[in-house]
């Protein structure tokens, strides 16, 4: 008895956490990184209206069996894992990956600790001062606890230009 309540505990654990990453992934671009990582990036509050207070949030998870998203743990800096991150806000000339950059914002760094729709994520505060078409050009280092440390620096853009071929994931562009 004690044995099939602790399978099915944690196949609800696992349901959960599924669930959590699916969820935030309404808001935010999956992205499929090396050796089992996953991170999603997007705008803090959707729909994004200019002018109003807004950030760029962002979480990563890692796959305990590399291929199998079901086997995903989200990395929380709270537990021990790492997440360090230099993100370049840049508004586009259109809602496209490969549009020209027209302008580029100040760099964030300074990411604190949050809830992003029931999984830790970080997020850092960030006014779009119009509206239009906006990315991210994300630098950073993730390790999950136990497993080895990944370096990457990934381009994000809102709406039409995400880059998410697996599920289709993206974020809004600014109203």
């Amino acid at each position: 008895m004690i044995k099939s309540s602790r399978q099915k505990w944690s196949l609800l654990a696992i349901a959960a956490a599924i669930s959590a990453l699916s969820c935030t992934a309404q808001a935010h671009e999956l992205r499929f990184l090396s050796n089992g990582y996953i991170i999603g990036v997007g705008s803090h509050v959707e729909p994004v209206i200019h002018g109003q207070p807004n950030g760029n949030d962002f979480y990563a998870a890692h796959e305990t069996v590399i291929g199998d998203i079901d086997s995903s743990v989200f990395l929380d800096v709270s537990a021990g894992d790492k997440i360090e991150l230099i993100t370049i806000p840049v508004k586009l000339k259109k809602e496209d990956f490969n549009s020209p950059i027209i302008h580029i914002f100040p760099a964030l760094t300074a990411y604190t600790q949050t809830d992003i729709d029931g999984a830790p994520g970080l997020t850092s505060s960030f006014t779009f001062p119009s509206a239009g078409a906006y990315g991210y050009i994300v630098f950073g280092e993730i390790k999950k606890a136990g497993y080895p440390e990944l370096h990457f620096h990934e381009k994000f853009v809102c709406g039409a230009g995400s880059r998410d071929t697996v599920y289709g994931t993206s974020f809004d562009c600014a109203q």
